[in-house]
Parts: C-alpha cells; structure tokens; sequence
C-alpha cells in the first residue's frame, strides 16, 4: 500500500510540473514575468536617485512627526518613494516613458510630502483620480491603490455612497510604478455614476490571489475609513485576469458584495495552450478519469 502510494505521490507531481505546457518547463524557452527593463542613460539614473533621496529625508521628517494626523496619511507619500526605488532596484522600467513616469511620481510624492508638513492634504479632499496608500499588515509595506471619486460625492455630506471593485486584467509590466502611473491619469474602464470606484493593485499580477487577495481587503478597508462607503452596495466587477479574481472574492466572501460582474476569466489549460502556444495538452488516464 505504502508503494501504490509513493508511485501516485510522483506520478501527481511530475503532471503539477508540467501542467502548464511542456515548454514552459524547457528554461531556455521560458519567458521571464516581468521581462527585463531597458537600460536607463546615467543622467536619468542621477536624477531618480537624487529625488528618491531627498523625497525620502523629507518622509523620515515626516515619521518624526508627533501628529497622528501625519502618520495616518504618511502612506499617501510613502507609495510615490516605494514605487520608484522598487523599479530602480529591479530593473522595472520597461519602456523610456515609464521614467518620465518616474519623474512625475517623484513630482507628486514631495509634493504631497510638502503640504503634509505644513499640516495640509488636500489629496484627501479631492474628487475625480486620487492614488492613495496604506501599509499592509501582511509585511508593513505601503501598497498603492487608486480611486475615482465622483463629483457628486460631498465631503462634508452624511449620504454613503456606492462603490465598485474594479480588478485588472493581466499585465506584464504593470510595476507599481505604472500602475500609480495609469491611476494617476486614466478613469479606467468603469465610471457609474454616483459610484466610488477603487483599483487595488493586487501586488502585481497573482490573479488577486494570497497577498493579492488580501490587498483587496486591505485597500477595501481603508477606502472606508476615509469615505464615505456604502456597507449594503459595495460590487466587485472585472475583466480577464480581473475578472477571474473577481469570480474568486465574489466565492470567498460573497456576504461582502451585493453584486458581482466578471467578464472572461480563466480558460481551460488544454484551450488556453492550443491558442495561446500552440501546444497540444495530452492529460494522463488517471487525469480524466
């Protein structure tokens, strides 16, 4: 019996390696997620460098703050540092508009930092696009989030106002960098009316799924402590690999939503190869049983 069971036991794990296509189990056929950036000329190094530096003296200011104001929206600054230091260190920048897109964010992060230490935020008060940060309880890192707020929303108003999850679709160069990038000037694909919309980035490209799915919750969260978010009309809504995690925290947590539209999702693995490389999935007897 012991036998059977080790023979079944290497049987399952040699069709797990390889379930997602023969050639994708050949590593000098496998395509790196993300690819490799470009390489960046040492003027436009120096001066990512030079912001992130002094964007990053202006937060340890900031973290020294006694005001709980301050640390409570220090995060809406961190997100700006954090999305450019990760792109320099890995190598994510992908195209040369993706460091003009740096440049900005940096623009924008000291901005913000500026008028944290003059006791302002007007980020919070701000309708239409609004990137926004909170730190994570999984690791302590700041994660990134956008909004669309809509014009008829009242900050000083006691209505709550409907919200839809909008989850992205599958996107190879979508680093934090470009995500805060998009969010920053794109309304996205959904804008109903009266409705906040909020974009999670989902720590990148994981489907939404383990800390990508916790960061939905996160961002969820902490949109309702700074709006005001309607508990009964809160939808989740996605496309493709968006609209797969949407079917899935639709599943998990379906007493969250009162309403759920996913678009595409997930194909079958033997469909998804033949279209997409050209292969031909040939499943094991045990498998089709």
């Amino acid at each position: 019996m012991r036998i059977i069971s080790s023979v079944t036991f290497v049987l399952m794990m040699a069709q797990l390696l390889c379930a997602d296509g023969t050639k994708d189990n050949v590593p000098d056929s496998v395509r790196p997620v993300p690819p490799a950036g470009i390489e960046i000329n040492a003027t436009d190094r120096a001066e990512l460098n030079e912001g992130l530096f002094q964007l990053g003296e202006r937060i340890k200011q900031l973290r020294a703050s006694n005001d709980d104001r301050v640390h409570d929206l220090l995060p809406d600054v961190e997100i700006f540092h954090r999305a450019v230091d990760v792109a320099l260190a890995d190598n994510e920048y992908f195209a040369p508009q993706d460091v003009d897109t740096a440049k900005e964010l940096l623009r924008v992060g000291t901005a913000r930092a500026e008028k944290l230490q003059a006791g302002d935020a007007p980020w919070t008060t701000q309708t239409g696009l609004v990137v926004r940060g909170y730190r994570s309880k999984i690791d302590q890192t700041v994660q990134p989030y956008g909004l669309v707020i809509p014009e008829s929303y009242t900050f000083s108003g006691k209505d709550r106002f409907r919200l839809d999850i909008w989850m992205h679709g599958r996107g190879e160069t979508l680093s934090e960098n470009n995500f805060l990038g998009q969010r920053m000037k794109q309304v996205g694909s959904i804008a109903p009316d009266d409705t906040i919309v909020l974009h999670p980035y989902g720590r990148y490209c994981n489907a939404f799924k383990f800390a990508g799915e916790v960061d939905v919750l996160e961002a969820l969260d902490h949109a309702k402590q700074h709006y005001r978010v309607d508990d009964d009309r809160v939808a989740v809504r996605g496309f493709s690999m968006g609209g797969a995690g949407c079917w899935q925290m639709a599943v998990h947590y379906p007493g969250l939503f009162f309403a759920a539209t996913p678009g595409a999702g997930f194909s079958e693995t033997p469909e998804f190869l033949k279209s997409f490389q050209q292969e031909t999935l040939s499943p094991t007897w045990y498998e089709q049983k």
